[in-house]
Order: structure tokens, then sequence, then C-alpha cells
């Protein structure tokens, strides 16, 4: 990918490391990193960052699919998705672009679950739901170093590199960016 001759790495760089520290300071990973996403490309959405909340932890806490891709997800979906329900070819495109960022988190991690993540980076699962269960995983991201904030600042990167794709196929989306371009 060639990231339009390098002209956004400089953003893609910033959303990916913006994830990885807002994981690590304010946890709830689809938010951490659709803030940096956001803050990257200069998006101001405070509805968008709110309508992510419950998708942390692998949607509720419940270990399902990772917050990191839906947080990505919901970034693209708003850059791309279609604003009324009649607008099919819309519709489509978010898909497909959504569809790319999936594939790339797979191809990454192996998997899309929250819980199976947590196992390949910690050799356990934690119940989210539990509160003490969460700080034991926070805890254990800030001892090793590893973890939560490294999946969100790889997908965070990720999803911004879909997003430059995005905004090198021009209208409808420069009018959402024109702050970036």
């Amino acid at each position: 990918m060639n990231l339009m001759s390098g002209r956004f790495d400089g953003i893609v760089e910033k959303a990916s490391q913006l994830a990885c520290e807002y994981e690590l300071k304010y946890f709830g990973c689809s938010q951490t990193v659709a803030a940096g996403l956001m803050e990257a490309f200069g998006i101001v959405s405070p509805d968008l960052l709110r309508s992510v909340t419950c998708l942390a932890g692998g949607i509720a806490r419940r270990g399902q699919v990772c917050g990191v891709l839906t947080g990505g997800l919901a970034v693209i979906g708003y850059l791309t998705g279609r604003d009324d329900l009649e607008m099919l070819p819309q519709y489509q495109r978010a898909m497909d672009y959504g569809n790319r960022l999936y594939e790339r988190f797979l191809e990454r991690f192996g998997t899309v679950s929250c819980s199976e993540i947590q196992r390949l980076k910690f050799g356990r699962s934690f119940d989210l739901l539990n509160p003490k269960e969460r700080e034991a995983l926070h805890k254990k991201m800030e001892e090793t170093g590893e973890g939560c904030q490294f999946v969100a600042r790889d997908g965070a990167r990720m999803a911004a590199e879909v997003m430059v794709e995005i905004i090198g196929s021009g209208p409808p989306l420069a009018r959402l960016l024109s702050r970036t371009t």
C-alpha cells in the first residue's frame, strides 16, 4: 500500500500512537481507537465517540468481537456509510472498506475475539464484567508493556490506512476530512 506516496504517514502514525496511549491511560478500546483516529484525522464528533462506548471489551465487556476492531469499523462507517437507507451504493462502499479492515485485523491477530486476543497476549482471558478481573487485566497491561494498548496501536494503524484509502478515493469523503488534505 502506497498511502498516497507517504502524504499521510504522519497522520497514520499519530492515530496509532494516540490509540496506544489512550488505551493505557483511559481503557475502553473501542473509544480509545476511535479517539486516536478522530484526533489524528481532525474529525470532531462527540456523538461518534459516545456511540462506540459499549463496544469496548469485546462488546459490553463480553469478550466477543474486539473493541479495537469495532471502534475502527465505526469510524470507517462514519466516513463511508449511508445517510439514509435508500443509499445502497454507499452501503456497499462502507461494507467493502469495513471488510478490508476486518481482513487485515484477522490476518494480524489470527482472531477477532477479545477473549482469544487476551489468551494470546497474556496466556489467559479475563472476565471483564468482573471489576477485579478488569483491574487485573489493566495491571497486567502496565506490568508487561504488552497487551491491549498494542492491539489498539496496531488496529488503529490498520484503520487509519483504510481511511487513507478512503481519502484517496475522492468525494464524498473530502468534505468530512477537508482538514487533513
